[in-house]
């Protein structure tokens, strides 16, 4: 997962930091997704996704 959260984020041109203000999480929690220290809630794999769908139009 922490892979997959990873590549989203590159492929849109985002930071750690500008990738959190937009799923509305802190940095922290997206590195310790990316890292594998812990995984997205239901509601951030939802923001998760729409921002896959952003990124696919």
């Amino acid at each position: 997962m922490g892979q997959i959260i990873r590549d989203l984020r590159l492929l849109a041109g985002l930071t750690q930091e500008q990738f959190a203000a937009t799923l509305g999480v802190t940095y922290t929690t997206i590195n310790r997704w990316e890292n594998g220290h812990s995984k997205p809630s239901p509601l951030a794999m939802e923001k998760i996704e729409a921002q896959l769908l952003q990124i696919g139009d």
